[in-house]
């Protein structure tokens, strides 16, 4: 019979909910810098597989169609630019690049898929939150969606945050076994 011994020996820790890096870049137009910002709560994008249904003899008869990825969702937290270059203020970033896809004051669109990017990866790391091991990858990534930046003077001890629903073609996967590179701090040089 199994003891809890031989429970926790085949447990090795599991992993965290939070333990992990976003990383992305912007198209060329509004910056094209990989930015390190501070996101409070992200998820894995959904992937699913659509189900064609045919009725025969009274049965139905199911197959797998085509493959649809769901909207991933980021929340940022607000920050400024400190002037010292770090373009830390995401929220005019992703305004910037909203205004790319479809002008505010024009109407006018971006040249065909200008707008889009390959660069936004989120990084699962490891239990001491050192090494990532699994990578997720967004092609042909652009946002949907900037939500508000709520203002409330009843909590005054909090920090205003604003989330980021963002639509892309493809999502590449990457074990922990692959060369991925660690990112770092913003310098403040």
């Amino acid at each position: 019979m199994p003891s809890i011994f031989d429970f926790k020996q085949a447990f090795n820790g599991g992993t965290r909910e939070n333990r992990y890096i976003i990383s992305g870049k912007f198209p060329s137009d509004i910056g094209n810098n990989i930015s390190h910002f501070h996101v409070t709560a992200t998820q894995i994008p959904t992937v699913s597989t659509l189900v064609m249904e045919y009725n025969y003899f009274g049965r139905k008869a199911y197959y797998p169609g085509e493959k649809q990825y769901g909207s991933w969702s980021i929340r940022i937290i607000d920050d400024v630019d400190d002037g010292t270059g770090s373009n830390r203020d995401m929220w005019k970033k992703f305004s910037d690049w909203q205004n790319l896809i479809n002008s505010h004051t024009t109407n006018i669109s971006s040249p065909q898929n200008s707008y889009k990017t390959n660069d936004w990866k989120v990084q699962q790391l490891d239990l001491n939150g050192e090494t990532p091991i699994k990578e997720f990858g967004l092609i042909g990534c652009w946002p949907k969606t900037i939500e508000p930046i709520v203002f409330n003077m009843a909590n005054p001890n909090t920090l205003n945050q604003f989330a980021v629903v963002l639509i892309y073609d493809q999502i590449t996967l990457s074990s922990g076994k692959t060369s991925i590179t660690k990112i770092t701090p913003i310098n403040q040089t």
